[in-house]
């Protein structure tokens, strides 16, 4: 976790020591679920405070390092033939000559846009069968 200053050390001890403390607690609610089932549920209750608890320091942590800042990212792409339009962020290749198969792909113009499909009429009324309905 490379904690870069004093208090991002603080909490990630105190995580680490919250997930102990619950996978121990968790541990002892299954262990006599049989026998005892009050201690069992005293050990679950614990338990996912506990799993709270870890939750929370995680989102303190995350917090802290970001500074309270959120980063929010805003793309406008205009395209000039919206009928044959290809968004994509990157396409990644392994290798340095060849051309990935979904670059091809995506380099592929067609000439014929898609088709339009209007929605037909209901040629045929199928009768709904229900409680009052009779078999013919």
């Amino acid at each position: 976790m490379k904690p870069a200053d004093p208090v991002e050390g603080m909490l990630i001890s105190q995580l680490v020591v919250a997930n102990e403390a619950a996978l121990k607690l968790y541990q002892l609610a299954w262990l006599n679920n049989a026998e005892y089932f009050e201690a069992s549920a005293k050990y679950l209750q614990l338990a996912d405070r506990a799993s709270r608890t870890v939750a929370m320091l995680t989102e303190r942590l995350d917090h802290h390092r970001n500074r309270g800042q959120q980063q929010i990212v805003v793309q406008h792409t205009t395209t000039v033939n919206a009928n044959q339009a290809v968004v994509t962020d990157s396409v990644v290749t392994g290798k340095k000559n060849e051309a990935a198969p979904s670059a091809k792909l995506l380099a592929a113009v067609t000439d014929k846009s898609m088709e339009i499909i209007e929605a037909e009429k209901q040629k045929e009324a199928v009768p709904v069968g229900g409680r009052d309905t009779k078999a013919k």
